[in-house]
C-alpha cells in the first residue's frame, strides 16, 4: 500500500495556524504515515531545523518540503541563495517539492521561453541536492509559470537525472486541464515520486481559482477513478492530501480523508473490474 501524507495546508486558516508539534500529533493520532512543511513565512523556516526530529518524536516521515523559486532571479539574491542552502539543512527529510516561476516580467506560463533560466537553476539545485541524495519534485501550479504537468515533464526529460522528478497534483491538474489522466498518469509514471488529491469541483469566473479544493469525498472530481489508474500503473509511492483553503476543523477533514481513501482502496479490491469510460 502507498504510504499517505497530508500537506500542512490543512492547518492554516482565517484564525491562525496549529505549530508543527500539534500537526504531528494529530497526524500520528490518525495513523498518517507522513507530515509536509510548506515554506511559506518565517515560521515555517525556522520548523526546517526540527524537522530531524519529527521520526523519533512522532513515528512519522516528512514526505517533502515545498518550496517556490523564481528562476528569473540570480543565485545571489537572498530568496533564491536560501533555497540553495536548503539542502545542505535538510535533516529527517530526503524530498523537495518545487514550484517554479519566471517573475512579473518573465515568459507566461507553459511557454518554453523560460526552460534555459529553469534548467540552469535545476542544476544548480541539483549539484546542491546530490552530497545529501536529497529528490526534487517538480511540481506543477496553476497560474505559475511550471503551471501544467507537461511543463515539469519536459523539463525532467531534458535533464534526466536521478534526483529529478514530479510530484503529480490533481487539483492542478484539474484546474488547468482536467482532461486524460491516463495520459497525463502514464506520461509522469516513470519520474512520479508522489501524487497529492483533494475534491474539486469547476467555479466560475471570478471567484479566484478555477477550481475548488475539498475532501476527497466531494466534489465533481472521481478520486475512485484516478485511484484506480494508479493501481493499474503499479504506482508504489506517496499518496498525499491538498487541503488549501478548506479551513475549519482540520483533524475532522484528515480523518475523513483517510476513512475515505481506505474505503476507496477496498472497494478496488473488491471491484477491480469498475472501470469508468471515456466521453
Amino acid at each position: 500500500m502507498n504510504r499517505i501524507y497530508a500537506m500542512d495546508t490543512f492547518f492554516y486558516h482565517s484564525l491562525g495556524s496549529y505549530p508543527l508539534e500539534t500537526r504531528c500529533e494529530m497526524l500520528r493520532e490518525l495513523g498518517y504515515d507522513g507530515a509536509y512543511l510548506t515554506l511559506w513565512d518565517e515560521r515555517a523556516w525556522r520548523d526546517v531545523e526540527r524537522l530531524s526530529a519529527v521520526r523519533g518524536d512522532y513515528g512519522l516521515d516528512v514526505a517533502a518540503v515545498y518550496v517556490v523559486l523564481d528562476v528569473a532571479l540570480p543565485p545571489e539574491h537572498p530568496e533564491a541563495a536560501r533555497i540553495l542552502e536548503l539542502f545542505g539543512r535538510l535533516q529527517g527529510c530526503d524530498r523537495v517539492e518545487l514550484a517554479l516561476t519566471t517573475g512579473e516580467a518573465g515568459p507566461p506560463p507553459s511557454d518554453p521561453a523560460g526552460d534555459a533560466m529553469a534548467l540552469a537553476w535545476l542544476r544548480r539545485l541539483l549539484a546542491a541536492a546530490e552530497p545529501g541524495g536529497v529528490r526534487i519534485s517538480l511540481y506543477h501550479h496553476v497560474y505559475y509559470w511550471m503551471e501544467r504537468w507537461q511543463d515539469a515533464l519536459r523539463l525532467v526529460r531534458q535533464l534526466q537525472h536521478p534526483l529529478l522528478g514530479i510530484a503529480f497534483s490533481s487539483f492542478h491538474w484539474y484546474a488547468v486541464d482536467g482532461r486524460a489522466p491516463e495520459e497525463a498518469l502514464t506520461a509522469c509514471l516513470p519520474y512520479l515520486h508522489a501524487v497529492n488529491l483533494c475534491g474539486s469541483r469547476k467555479l466560475p469566473d471570478g471567484a479566484g481559482l478555477p477550481a475548488s479544493i475539498e475532501r476527497i469525498e466531494q466534489g465533481e472530481l472521481d478520486i475512485f477513478h484516478l485511484l484506480q489508474l494508479l493501481r493499474r500503473l503499479g504506482y508504489e509511492e506517496w499518496i498525499g492530501f491538498q487541503g488549501y483553503g478548506i479551513g475549519g476543523d482540520a483533524y475532522a477533514h484528515l480523518d475523513s480523508n483517510k476513512r475515505t481513501y481506505l474505503g476507496l482502496l477496498e472497494r478496488l479490491s473488491r471491484h477491480p473490474e469498475w472501470r469508468l469510460s471515456a466521453p
